[in-house]
């Protein structure tokens, strides 16, 4: 008797684990940085890229905590206005010094 309780506990026990262990749900990584924020708001352009983008945005962070697009270094004006359509007056769960301006690299690279 004492050893079939033994092995409904072993078998409970190992159910347990295995369920609570398996959510069946995987959740996409979500950023940790400012620049993997930066970087997930930019993704998907609703335009062709053809070739490698680089370029520097200027930022900073406004007194509501936004992040506010200051300028972008480009001549090409569908890039510009991309990226600040894209991070102006954003909220980032990761905040730097209000005020102070920060140049961000951004790099645009085709999709397939």
């Amino acid at each position: 008797m004492k050893t079939i309780k033994s092995i409904m506990l072993a078998m409970v026990l190992l159910v347990a684990t295995t369920l609570s262990a398996s959510n069946g749900l995987v959740d996409k990584k979500k950023p940790t940085t400012v620049t993997e924020e930066i970087g997930y708001l930019l993704e998907n352009p609703s335009f062709e890229i053809k070739k490698e983008i680089n370029t520097t945005a200027v930022v900073m962070f406004n007194e509501d905590g936004e992040l506010v697009v200051l300028s972008v270094d480009t001549d090409n004006q569908r890039i510009e206005r991309f990226v600040k359509s894209r991070l102006n007056y954003q909220k980032l769960s990761n905040k730097l010094d209000e005020g102070k301006k920060y140049k961000v690299p951004i790099r645009l690279i085709s999709g397939k």
